[in-house]
């Protein structure tokens, strides 16, 4: 199950009519389904988000920041790797918070 489905499941669990397999069923119109799509546009980006663009920053610019492109097979390897340097994840959670932010403003003016 993804991030989304499994925030989505516990925001909203599925409910079954009583005593049934039967899921419940509503309806709404196209105003309930816009601001619906507009919550979820807007809502801040998870810390699954933020980590995984921390992540490809980091893989992106490992050699600009000391950290041996070579020692790293990937992102998560890379990622790893830098921990050990103090204060190095959370310079790429700033920016990737920051890069983020820059994103939703744009889609939102």
């Amino acid at each position: 199950m993804s991030i989304a489905d499994d925030e989505a499941e516990k925001t909203y669990p599925t409910r079954h009519w009583e005593g049934t397999h039967l899921k419940e069923q509503f309806y709404c119109d196209t105003d309930d389904l816009q601001e619906a799509y507009l919550r979820g546009r807007n809502a801040p980006p998870a810390d699954a988000e933020i980590e995984a663009v921390a992540k490809r920053l980091c893989w992106d610019s490992c050699e600009w920041d000391g950290v041996d492109s070579y020692a790293a097979k990937d992102e998560d390897d890379a990622w790893n790797y830098a921990g050990e340097i103090p204060g190095f994840h959370e310079g790429y959670i700033r920016r990737a918070k920051e890069m983020l932010e820059i994103a939703r403003k744009a889609v939102s003016e």
